[in-house]
Parts: structure tokens; C-alpha cells; sequence
């Protein structure tokens, strides 16, 4: 799906539980929004979970990382996706297929505006062809590397994605 053409404001990152891959992703998009010469000061973000308890910390392993990647996600408490977010948001990212399904599911009306965020980092046909592709895998429980793994991986798909909304925003 690609993005409409229009300039977005406001991005809704989702995961699971919104302690891992989310909030990370949120961070980084943050920043590099903050640091776009194109984009500073119009886009904002928010992340929340399809199986989010509110207000847990982010998991240990991804404070670690994203510190060492310069981002401090300390403050950060989980929350679940509602209505009110989804209303909000102007594009729905998701860190993997299966997410993307429940939201569907959960917010049918606001599909049109759903995606993976892994979508952006798409090389060639064989690839959008092959659901599995568009999975963040959640390193929940997982050690210290996986969750460096992950990071990497959203960061490379947060890279692609800022430059289509820089392109967007010309």
C-alpha cells in the first residue's frame, strides 16, 4: 500500500505489548524526524499495543539498546490501542502481518490507512509477495543481541520511511 499524498501529521507505530518494538521505533522516528530539515516539527508520533497492558515499563533489553543507539525510552509506559489513537492517526504502522490483521479486525474503518512499517524497506516483487518479509519479530524475552538485531532492523525501515515522507513534504 502506498503512502496517500498527502502531508501526514500525526504516525501511530503499534506492536504487541508496546514495551519492545514500538516504543523503539517510536523513538527513532522521533529523532530522525527532529534531525530531517524537511520534516522537523510537522510529523508526530505516538505507540501503543494490540495486547498492551497500560502503564508497563519497556522491556529491559530494549532500554539497554536504544540507549547505546542514543535514545532514551526510561519514560515510556505501554498502553493499548483505542479508538482515540486510531481516529489520530493519519498512517498506522505495524511492526509485523500478524499485528496488521488484528487491527484490521479491531478498527475495519481506519484500514485504509494501515500498514507494515516493514513495508518501506521492500527491494524487489519477490519480496512484497512474501507476508513473512513484513515481520519485525519480537524479541520480547529474548536476549541482549536479538534485541540489537530488532533495532537494527527497525531502524533500517525507519530510514526508508523518512525518506518517502521527505518526499512527500517537498
Amino acid at each position: 500500500m502506498p503512502i496517500r499524498r498527502t502531508k501526514l501529521k500525526n504516525i501511530l507505530l503499534v506492536c504487541t505489548g508496546n514495551t519492545c518494538r514500538s516504543p523503539m521505533a517510536e523513538a527513532m522516528l522521533d529523532g530522525a524526524v527532529d534531525e530531517s530539515d524537511i520534516l522537523d516539527g510537522t510529523i508526530k508520533t505516538d505507540s501503543a499495543g494490540t495486547f498492551a497492558f497500560d502503564g508497563s515499563e519497556p522491556a529491559a533489553h530494549a532500554k539497554t539498546v536504544m540507549k547505546e543507539l542514543g535514545f532514551n525510552i526510561d519514560r515510556h509506559r505501554s498502553k493499548q490501542v483505542d479508538q482515540e489513537l486510531v481516529d489520530w492517526a493519519d498512517m498506522i504502522l505495524t511492526m509485523d502481518t500478524y499485528g496488521l490483521e488484528q487491527m484490521q479486525v479491531m478498527f475495519p474503518e481506519a484500514a485504509d490507512k494501515m500498514l507494515p512499517l516493514k513495508s518501506f524497506a521492500c527491494k524487489d516483487s519477490a519480496e512484497k509477495e512474501n507476508e513473512e518479509y513484513y515481520n519485525i519479530e519480537d524479541p520480547y524475552g529474548e536476549d541482549l543481541e536479538t534485541y540489537r538485531s530488532c533495532a537494527a532492523e527497525i531502524k533500517f525501515c525507519i530510514d526508508k520511511l523518512v525518506e518517502e515522507l521527505e518526499n512527500l513534504h517537498e
